[in-house]
């Protein structure tokens, strides 16, 4: 354990190291799996399963000087990657390589898109330093394919790479927030069919909105992901449609379930801060939306009446 790390940091950063290298496994099969898919170098995976670290410095001042990568390049750099720490670490301190890997992702070949995905993929494996370079030169990248459903195994891919880096990066974690990346995903929920996708931008969600809590130093119960998500969702719905304001109220007449105000003033009393925050909001849209059609203003009333949070909530003194 480091001396500066208080023994809670020690196991958050323990389990995020578990996190990211418990996966490994199955996402080795996984990216088999597609790279089969392509009909191409199956002869020569088994001959390239030991990378050293001079291989990794090699190929890394290679694809540098060409200033592309072909196919092998690529699989060869994503099995160094799974393999070691150390060849991640020689590899993102060549200045310029990881713009090669970038190149081939935004590219016009399917194929070497995929594969500098699983580059990318694997190089999140990395350290904070690692996982905010590639965030600063690849984070619209993977959001912009993440949102595309045409490729399947490469919207799977890019939705890993988020989760690694949002699940274990503060630096990294920063620039994707701020390159939209929670407010994309809330968007992508909202139409998504395909089953897989749902779960991969649910779990993505869920480690975005954990961790930046985490990396303001907010630390939370494990189960206050999960109600930042529903909240953020909730508060999008209210936001874009008087009629998702209705349906919303009525659910709380009709179930008679928790109140809105007591669910605000148990997460105030337990100092859950940002979900207190994110709360304020869904109710902000909910009062200001629900008077602008006379339904939805015949609906908010009623509520008001059963609950009238406008009064009875208490916002933490931290939030006025």
């Amino acid at each position: 354990m480091n001396v500066e790390e208080s023994p809670l940091e020690h196991i958050r950063s323990q389990k995020r190291y578990e996190l990211k290298w418990g996966q490994k496994t199955q996402r080795k099969k996984e990216l088999d799996r597609n790279r089969a898919g392509l009909g191409e170098l199956q002869h020569s995976i088994g001959v390239i399963e030991h990378i050293t670290e001079q291989e990794i410095k090699g190929l890394a001042g290679r694809i540098k000087r060409r200033k592309r990568c072909d196919a092998m390049d690529l699989v060869q750099l994503s099995y160094g990657f799974q393999q070691s720490r150390e060849n991640i670490a020689h590899f993102i301190r060549i200045t310029g390589a990881i713009n090669v890997i970038v190149k081939e992702l935004t590219g016009h070949d399917t194929n070497l898109q995929l594969l500098a995905a699983e580059c990318l993929c694997n190089l999140s494996l990395g350290d904070d330093v690692c996982c905010e370079k590639i965030a600063n030169f690849a984070g619209t990248y993977l959001i912009a394919m993440a949102e595309n459903p045409n490729c399947r195994p490469l919207q799977e891919t890019c939705f890993w790479t988020l989760q690694n880096i949002v699940g274990s990066s503060p630096k990294g974690s920063k620039l994707l927030f701020s390159q939209g990346l929670v407010v994309v995903l809330v968007r992508l929920l909202d139409s998504v069919t395909d089953q897989e996708a749902a779960d991969d931008i649910i779990l993505t969600l869920e480690l975005a909105l954990n961790y930046e809590a985490d990396i303001q130093g907010l630390h939370l119960p494990t189960h206050a992901a999960s109600i930042l998500l529903s909240l953020r969702l909730l508060g999008h719905h209210a936001a874009t449609s008087t009629n998702h304001v209705e349906e919303i109220l009525r659910y709380q007449l009709q179930q008679n379930v928790l109140k809105l105000t007591q669910l605000f003033n148990d997460c105030a009393k337990a100092e859950m801060l940002p979900v207190c925050k994110e709360f304020l909001w869904l109710l902000g849209q909910i009062h200001s939306n629900g008077g602008t059609c006379t339904t939805a203003a015949d609906q908010l009333q009623a509520y008001l009446a059963y609950d009238n949070f406008v009064e009875q909530i208490h916002i933490p003194k931290a939030l006025l």
